[in-house]
């Protein structure tokens, strides 16, 4: 039995996982904000008798404080992590350019800020397992190319939400190269991995515009993948993780790395932008 942390578990992708691998009877940590959604996965696992193998963890992923109160409250409660899956993410369309209560832009500090800080601080845990694997469900493959003088889009003049995810799996590329970087001297994998379109209720009322929401469902039935078959390859890599340290997908269908992250010398620039970031709005984090 293993030890597998989802972050992001009580919606879409996350859920679907978290509840094939309480069926397989692994111990499953699911991180996520909303604690009606974790009972009902509790409620879940004890229909399936495997209560024992399952905790939830309230939290919002937004917040750098709620990120590290959760890395040590899951340090108390197990010895080591065998996987870390990194699915959270807000998929609500909007135009209007949003700061959590600690400063950063929302979706820069959800999905990337929190895979990064739950990467790096849950190395110590990981590289206790006998085959350490981070999955982070971003999206390599798309291009672009990173706003180094604004990480978070501040002065994008159209800002969106769509612009702000894209540019955060630019980050989240990055970071993948960062991380395993920092941990050469570990057997540590870390995965990059693009479901493609998915028929979550996340993606299909992203638009609050009911016309929208009713033409995405429309196009997401024809192109979009149904839950259950997205999260394949994700199982396969938990089955059988990549032999590469850092490796990116798309679906099932292996990327180039070299093409994936475009200039290799970047990373070490991101980790310190990030860690500055982080220090002056939050105070310093150490992730060694």
């Amino acid at each position: 039995m293993r030890t597998i942390v989802i972050a992001g578990g009580t919606d879409g992708i996350g859920r679907e996982l978290a509840l094939q691998l309480i069926r397989n009877g692994e111990h499953v940590i699911i991180i996520g904000r909303s604690s009606e959604k974790g009972d009902d996965l509790r409620l879940e696992a004890a229909r399936l008798d495997r209560e024992d193998r399952f905790l939830f963890l309230q939290a919002d992923l937004s917040l750098v404080s709620e990120n590290i109160r959760i890395v040590n409250e899951v340090k108390h409660r197990v010895n080591d992590i065998d996987q870390l899956i990194l699915c959270a993410q807000s998929q609500k369309f909007s135009k209007v350019y949003r700061e959590t209560k600690e400063g950063f832009e929302h979706h820069f500090a959800l999905y990337y800020l929190s895979r990064f800080i739950l990467s790096f601080k849950f190395q110590e845990l990981l590289k206790r397992s006998a085959a350490p694997l981070i999955i982070n469900v971003c999206a390599p493959g798309v291009k672009g190319d990173i706003r180094w003088d604004d990480l978070q889009l501040q002065t994008e003049e159209s800002f969106n939400s769509i612009k702000a995810i894209m540019h955060g799996s630019l980050l989240n590329n990055q970071l993948g190269l960062a991380f395993v970087q920092s941990a050469a001297d570990t057997n540590i994998k870390y995965v990059l991995f693009n479901p493609g379109a998915v028929q979550t209720k996340g993606a299909t009322e992203a638009f609050s515009n009911r016309l929208l929401q009713i033409l995405v469902k429309f196009i997401y039935k024809i192109i979009g993948l149904p839950v259950q078959k997205a999260i394949e390859p994700i199982l396969h890599f938990i089955k059988l993780p990549p032999k590469d340290s850092l490796t990116a997908y798309k679906q099932n269908k292996k990327l180039d790395i070299a093409q994936v992250i475009l200039n290799k010398n970047q990373s070490e620039r991101l980790l310190r932008l990030t860690l500055e970031l982080i220090k002056r709005k939050h105070g310093e984090l150490k992730i060694n």
